[in-house]
């Protein structure tokens, strides 16, 4: 079994974790931060993965309502 590690965590680390870990003591608010880390980041990247696939069908979206418009004005000069 591996020996307690000992760190000295600044304080408003420590208010963090307590924010994200309401109604635990430090050290638990702390660790469950620490061991709930490696979710976050993945659903941050999916979380920004998504954005970007939502920026690129908002492109193609804008490209069609112009092709639109354009067809629009064709129509009215006629």
């Amino acid at each position: 079994m591996r020996k307690p590690v000992t760190v000295i965590i600044p304080h408003h680390s420590i208010d963090h974790a307590r924010l994200y870990a309401a109604g635990r003591s430090d050290s638990e608010a702390v660790q469950h931060l620490l061991d709930d880390y490696p979710r976050l980041v993945s659903e941050i990247r999916e979380l920004r993965r998504r954005v970007a696939q939502l920026d690129e069908e908002g492109a193609a979206l804008d490209a069609r309502l112009d092709a639109l418009h354009h067809a629009c004005r064709a129509i009215l000069a006629i």
